[in-house]
């Protein structure tokens, strides 16, 4: 018989355990196919060959949520916090003066598609390892033992925290707990992870690539400090417009068990 406090640390120790393990091995085969064929970039293949197996044993013994529907409007929903967030980690990287960088490029040995394949591939698996991590794993199994937005604090704490080892995106905590509560809340809503790992891999692809486009920033830091006032004041307004825009089309999403 496990009782409560088993019923909430086996789910976070599993989460964390399913992320770790399986971005670690993800990392290994990046390093592996580096010093083997720098030219070609196949760790791809056995990498989303091992995940999508591993998930699928997952899915059949603890259900994570990720084959239910969720409905167009969830997706939108999502879309626009997590837009809305991105714009609240803009002004609160200004006021702390904190320089995001984009992700470092593997070593500078390999080919360009090797960079190239790493800048798009590396960002969509630890999205969708985070979110069947904590939002499949944890908060499907959590949301059976706890209230709802103790439960929603709580994972977005645990996320926050792995993320801590990078100084820089310790410093971003309103936008790291903003967006597991928006992804969390949306995850409840509609009974699905779906949207909320839409969004996360649109975030986790899309900012890396606007910051390596970027003319004036380039493949490096981008120092939020720098920006024009202008350019804050559009993100404050932009956001808050987004956020005005996810409750008026989420208003009457489905509401979770």
């Amino acid at each position: 018989m496990i009782n409560k406090f088993q019923a909430i640390v086996l789910p976070i120790l599993g989460g964390l355990l399913f992320f770790s393990v399986l971005m670690g091995v993800t990392l290994g085969f990046v390093a592996g196919n580096a010093a083997v064929s720098p030219a070609l970039p196949w760790f791809p293949v056995p990498t989303l060959i091992l995940i999508i197996a591993v998930v699928w044993w997952v899915n059949r013994r603890w259900p994570v949520r990720i084959a239910g529907p969720a409905g167009g409007r969830a997706y939108a929903v999502a879309l626009l916090l997590t837009y809305a967030v991105i714009c609240l980690g803009v002004l609160e990287s200004w006021l702390n003066d904190v320089v995001t960088p984009a992700p470092a490029w593997p070593d500078a040995t390999v080919s360009l598609g090797f960079q190239l394949t790493f800048l798009l591939v590396i960002p969509f698996i630890a999205a969708v390892l985070a979110e069947i991590g904590f939002r499949g794993i944890m908060q499907t199994a959590l949301e059976k033992v706890l209230p709802l937005w103790p439960m929603l604090l709580l994972i977005a704490v645990l996320n926050f925290l792995m993320h801590y080892y990078d100084p820089e995106q310790s410093k971003q905590i309103l936008r790291l707990l903003a967006l597991n509560l928006a992804w969390g809340y949306i995850t409840w809503r509609v009974q699905s992870i779906r949207p909320a790992l839409v969004a996360h891999i649109a975030m986790n692809i899309g900012i890396p690539l606007l910051q390596y486009a970027s003319e004036n920033y380039g493949p490096g830091p981008v120092p939020f400090g720098d920006f024009p006032p202008g350019t804050l004041v559009i993100s404050a307004v932009s956001g808050v417009l987004a956020l005005m825009a996810a409750v008026y089309v989420g208003k009457n999403l489905p509401h979770g068990k």
